[in-house]
């Protein structure tokens, strides 16, 4: 599988839980998991080109180990796995390297709903580079909480009482305007493990989860308790104003 398409998905996976169930498929690599702290979903299938003839097989690992195994000093192209079923290890080879993985008994990956049943309001394709820098614009200058809202052609970052506002464009937008209340931190920590080339479709509903999908894989964060205060981030000074 190429290089390019599997390392965010295994930066994701080592950044949200220690272990995760890993199903190779017709389809691909499909990986479904819940954070350890039951705040963010992962849903991801990555291209597969097999060498053999294949049925579908699944196994855990430690997302750390799986992360080590497949980050290279020279990134070469694409990253090959080999896997027995008689054998509690599964080779990853990538150029001269050659590494191993535990094999853990997997979940059952049927079991594993990574985004809640939502009807998403508004949903805009944004570049992960501006994603990126509008989040970083407010990083932890609030209350560990960042306001999110899609209003016509603008994605904001704000945070109330702090002049200091994020902005990234937004493009193909469908639905009205919409925010919701994300952890900075949990979020700063998704951005990070997406490579900035990607462009990325993003969705939510007035104080709803908030979901970003890219090519091969779809996060969905569960939005921070709302304060009762009259904060509205639709009216707040920087949106207004633009």
């Amino acid at each position: 599988m190429d290089t390019a398409d599997l390392l965010p998905v295994a930066r994701l996976l080592a950044y949200l839980t220690d272990e995760a169930t890993l199903q190779f498929t017709e389809a691909g690599l499909r990986i479904k998991e819940v954070s350890d702290s039951n705040v963010i979903g992962l849903d991801a299938t990555i291209p597969v080109e097999y060498d053999t003839d294949t049925e579908s097989v699944a196994f855990k690992v430690e997302t750390e180990q799986f992360l080590d195994a497949v980050s290279f000093i020279n990134d070469p192209d694409s990253i090959k796995f080999q896997i027995r079923r008689d054998d509690p290890e599964i080779s990853v080879s990538a150029g001269s390297r050659l590494d191993y993985l535990d094999a853990l008994e997997p979940d059952d990956p049927d079991t594993i709903s990574p985004h809640p049943d939502v009807e998403y309001a508004t949903t805009a394709q944004v570049d992960a580079h501006e994603l990126k820098r509008a989040v970083a614009t407010v990083f932890g200058s609030g209350d560990g909480a960042v306001y999110v809202t899609l209003t016509g052609d603008t994605l904001w970052a704000t945070v109330p009482d702090v002049e200091a506002v994020g902005t990234a464009t937004l493009d193909m937008v469908e639905g009205p305007h919409s925010y919701t209340r994300l952890s900075d931190d949990l979020f700063g920590g998704i951005l990070q493990c997406i490579h900035p080339d990607e462009t990325l479709r993003v969705s939510t509903r007035d104080e709803h989860p908030f979901h970003v999908a890219a090519e091969n894989f779809a996060v969905t964060i569960v939005p921070r308790q709302f304060p009762e205060d009259d904060y509205d981030p639709i009216e707040a000074e920087g949106p207004v104003d633009a």
